[in-house]
């Protein structure tokens, strides 16, 4: 899986309609051939920060994208912050669940990926996490 994150500041004039422009990106992200997901949100400590996500099955489709009209309305919406914006993408290799966090606590550090699905999970009312 790939991630694209992008965080930038708009204009304060332009918050509402960036905001409306990137929620609409999103919509059309998740109709993408190849798109998990698309998020956006603001940063807690500076609501005025922009934060939009998107992630990726492949790099052939998140290429694909890339080369779409829809990310070159993203390049013309980042255009607009008030200083220069932050563009990554993140490649995610290994995704664990709960499970992860059972194995930690109960001191099984030496798990394989492969097996993790097999595992037990016996999380009881009893076994808080914290």
């Amino acid at each position: 899986m790939i991630e694209l994150r992008l965080c930038l500041q708009p204009p304060p004039q332009r918050t509402e309609s960036l905001l409306a422009a990137l929620q609409s990106q999103a919509r059309l992200a998740r109709l993408a051939r190849g798109c998990l997901e698309a998020h956006l949100f603001t940063e807690s400590c500076n609501p005025r920060n922009l934060c939009y996500t998107e992630a990726w099955d492949t790099e052939e489709n998140l290429c694909s994208m890339l080369r779409s009209e829809h990310f070159t309305r993203l390049a013309e919406l980042m255009e607009t912050a008030v200083e220069p914006p932050m563009l990554d993408f993140r490649t995610i290799t290994v995704i664990h669940g709960l499970e992860f966090a059972w194995q930690a606590r109960h001191g099984q550090n030496d798990w394989r990926p492969e097996e993790v699905n097999a595992l037990p999970l016996p999380v009881k009312a009893t076994d808080p996490l914290s």
